[in-house]
C-alpha cells in the first residue's frame, strides 16, 4: 500500500515540520481542509493527494489539512453539514446520522439516497470553503512567520 507508507513517511506530524515554500504548503493545507469537509471518509487522503499533485500543492500538508476531520471530530462535522446541506436545499428527510464515522459511513450515505448525499456534499461545499480560506490564511500567516524567524537566526 504506496499511499499508507506515503502518509506514514510523508503525511504525519505538524504541518509546521513539512519543508518547502510556505505558499505552496498552505494552499496544500487549505485543500486537505476543504476535502476533509466532503463525505468521502475513507477516500478523502486519496483525493486530497491526487488534487495536490495536479495542483502542485504540497501533498503532506495536503494530506495533513485531511485530517483536521477525523474519527473524533467527523461525527459533529458531518451531522452539522448534513443539517446545513437540508436547509440551504429546503430536503425534509426522516435520515439520521450515525453516532459514529467510520468506512461505512459511504455504505449508509449510499443507501440512505440521493437527497441525503447531496444535502452532506452541499454542506461539505459550504463549510468546506470557509475551512479553506481559515487553513489557507492562517498556516500561511505562521508559515511566512517562522520563515521570517528561522532565516534571523542563520
Amino acid at each position: 500500500m504506496k499511499i499508507i507508507a506515503f502518509i506514514k513517511r510523508k503525511g504525519s506530524g505538524s504541518l509546521f515540520k513539512i519543508k518547502g515554500d510556505p505558499q505552496t504548503v498552505a494552499k496544500g493545507f487549505a485543500l486537505g481542509s476543504f476535502i476533509g469537509m466532503l463525505p468521502f471518509p475513507g477516500f478523502q487522503v486519496i483525493i486530497s493527494a491526487a488534487f495536490a499533485s495536479v495542483l502542485k500543492y504540497n501533498k503532506a500538508a495536503a494530506i495533513t489539512g485531511v485530517f483536521n476531520t477525523n474519527l473524533a471530530t467527523g461525527a459533529f462535522v458531518f451531522a452539522f453539514n448534513f443539517w446545513l446541506g437540508k436547509k440551504v436545499l429546503g430536503i425534509e428527510t426522516a435520515f439520521e446520522m450515525p453516532d459514529k464515522i467510520n468506512l461505512s459511513f459511504a455504505k449508509i450515505v449510499i443507501e440512505a439516497g440521493t437527497d441525503v448525499f447531496l444535502s452532506l456534499l452541499t454542506g461539505g461545499i459550504i463549510t468546506g470553503i470557509i475551512a479553506m480560506f481559515l487553513a489557507y490564511y492562517i498556516s500561511l500567516l505562521i508559515l511566512n512567520r517562522k520563515l521570517v524567524k528561522s532565516e534571523q537566526t542563520k
